[in-house]
Order: C-alpha cells, then structure tokens, then sequence
C-alpha cells in the first residue's frame, strides 16, 4: 500500500496491496504569510513520509473538518477537511478554502480514505511528487 499526491493534477491517489487504487481530488493552496513561529508558509515538501489516519480527528474542529490523516511532517502539514472560511466546514463537500500549508480534501473523501487506511494498518508510505 502506498499513497501518492500528485501537486500538478491535484490528486492523491491510495494503492491498496489488493491492486485496488482510489483516486480524490486534494489542494494544497496556501494562505501567504508567516507561521506562529515567524517562518514563511509552504505547503507540504516534495518527498515521502509516513502517514497515519485518525479514526476521528484529536480535535474536531472547523479548521480540520471530519477527518485528519498525519503525515509525520515536522512542520504539521498534514491532511485534512474543513476549512474555517467554508459556509460548512463539516459538510460532506465543504468546498476548498485555503490552508496554512497543509493539503485539503473534501470531508467525504477524507473520511473514505482514513477507513481504508485504518484497514489496512497505517503506516502508510506517501510521496508527494510535482
């Protein structure tokens, strides 16, 4: 199993040891300025990490939505739904607001992603490419 965030098409897709693959929509647009701790915001590097989906997230919130799946960055920028600005952050399509470096799906497709990723032990392997 391993998951793959493809920045140019705004996709991540899961392959599952099965031959089964799902592919969702993810943005990583960010919100331009400077973090708590006076760095410039990015958006989750180019690389591989190990990502781990919570069965509910630590802290349900507007800003995380439904789901949270973490990916081991130092920075914390993870995956997750919501959005503070959306009209519904906890809405199944909350729309795409921007984050503060990390990548957003939609809360269905997270919460669809966290349950197979659960299933299938975590400790997922993801490359994120350009």
């Amino acid at each position: 199993m391993r998951l793959e965030y493809i920045r140019s098409n705004k996709t991540i897709t899961y392959y599952r040891d099965d031959g089964s693959n799902y592919s969702y929509e993810c943005h990583c647009d960010i919100e331009e300025g400077i973090s708590d701790n006076g760095e410039v915001r990015e958006t989750l590097p180019l690389g591989n990490y190990i990502a781990n989906a919570e069965p509910y997230p630590a802290e349900n919130s507007k800003s995380y939505g439904n789901f949270y799946i973490a990916t081991g960055d130092p920075r914390g920028r993870d995956i997750h739904g919501g959005g503070s600005g959306c009209s519904d952050p906890f809405a199944d399509y909350q729309g795409w607001c921007v984050t503060y470096g990390c990548l957003r799906m939609q809360n269905v497709d997270g919460q669809e992603l966290s349950r197979l990723m659960i299933e299938d032990g975590n400790n997922v392997p993801l490359e994120v490419c350009e």
